[in-house]
C-alpha cells in the first residue's frame, strides 16, 4: 500500500462504509488529524492492518467524527528501524533478517502476538512456531 497512497483514501471510506453499515450506524468521518496518519502510515500489515484499525477507531470514537486518539498507538508513534545497526554481518541471511523483522513487529505491537501475526499476515501458529524456534537457537 506504500506505493499506492492514492488507494488508501477509497479504502478507508469503503471500510467506513462497511463497518457502518455492520452496525446500522450512520458512517463516521476522520478529521484531517486522522486523515494524514493513515496517509503517512506505511501499512507493513496492508488492507488488513488498515480495516482492523479503522474497525478499532469506530468502536473508541464517542462522536461521528474519528481524531487520532482513536486509532491504534502504531499509526501515530514514530517507527524504531526494523533492523538493528550493530548486526554481525554487513551482507545478513534472509533468516536473521526476518527474525530481526518479526522481533520488530512484535515489540511495535506490544507484545501481542495474535496482533503481530496479522500485521506479518501469517498466522498465528506460524509465528509461535518461529518464535519457538528462536528461543531454541538462543539456548543451544
Amino acid at each position: 500500500m506504500r506505493e499506492r497512497r492514492d488507494d488508501i483514501q477509497i479504502l478507508w471510506e469503503e471500510f467506513l462504509g462497511r463497518i457502518a453499515k455492520e452496525r446500522g450506524e450512520p458512517p463516521k468521518t476522520l478529521n484531517e488529524d486522522a486523515k494524514s496518519a493513515l496517509l503517512a502510515y506505511d501499512w507493513p500489515g496492508n488492507v488488513r492492518e488498515l480495516e482492523n484499525a479503522l474497525e478499532r477507531a469506530v468502536v473508541l470514537s464517542k462522536s461521528a467524527g474519528i481524531d487520532l486518539s482513536a486509532l491504534p498507538d502504531t499509526l501515530t508513534e514514530p517507527r524504531a528501524e526494523p533492523l538493528v545497526a550493530d548486526r554481525p554481518h554487513p551482507n545478513p541471511t534472509l533468516d536473521v533478517i526476518e527474525r530481526a523483522y518479526i522481533t520488530w513487529v512484535l515489540q511495535s505491537e506490544g507484545g501481542n502476538k495474535t496482533r503481530a501475526a496479522e500485521v506479518l499476515g501469517i498466522d498465528p501458529s506460524t509465528l509461535y512456531r518461529k518464535l519457538s524456534r528462536y528461543e531454541g537457537d538462543a539456548t543451544g
